[in-house]
């Protein structure tokens, strides 16, 4: 069970989710997550020094969730081909689903970006969570091959178009 300050931290993060998602990364401010969580502005100065460490904070734990759901993948009856596909959709499409109805998206990408060792640990943990069925190298392949895919920020259907002829590639 999660003691009081793992529940405000948790009820934070939430609202902070909720609030890049809806305003995107550079319109949201402590105002407005403490306002949606129901808490003070110096109640999140309690937690988080500024919003940068916040969102490292609420990416880490996507990050956790996402490795949850990949064991789960992992160890479905699922053919390789359709792991591979949810995992690629638990790393990455369903991010993007939100990233997309984000006001601003490539604020929240840059954001994303701008944490260059949260970027190399989402990279490392994405690649970790392939590896049981590709090799670790084919892997981190992979995974770059993905990033690369993102560069010109692609709609998320064409992402999903480009995703789908990577992953035939690998049958």
């Amino acid at each position: 069970m999660e003691n009081k300050k793992d529940l405000t931290r948790n009820q934070i993060l939430n609202a902070a989710f909720e609030c890049f998602a809806e305003h995107g990364y550079l319109k949201t401010s402590f105002i407005d997550i403490a306002k949606r969580a129901g808490i003070s502005r110096s109640l999140i100065y309690l937690y988080f020094v500024d919003k940068k460490s916040l969102f490292v904070a609420m990416t880490e734990d996507i990050h956790d969730d996402c490795i949850v759901k990949s064991q789960e993948v992992l160890e479905s009856d699922l053919s390789r081909n359709a792991k591979l596909q949810k995992l690629v959709d638990i790393w990455l499409i369903n991010v993007h689903h939100v990233i997309d109805k984000a006001p601003n998206p490539n604020a929240w990408i840059d954001a994303l970006k701008s944490d260059r060792s949260s970027e190399m640990r989402y990279r490392e943990l994405f690649a970790d969570s392939l590896t049981p069925l590709l090799r670790k190298d084919l892997a981190e392949v992979v995974v770059l091959s993905i990033k690369g895919l993102l560069d010109d920020r692609p709609q998320v259907k064409t992402l999903e178009k480009r995703i789908n002829i990577l992953i035939g590639s690998l049958a």
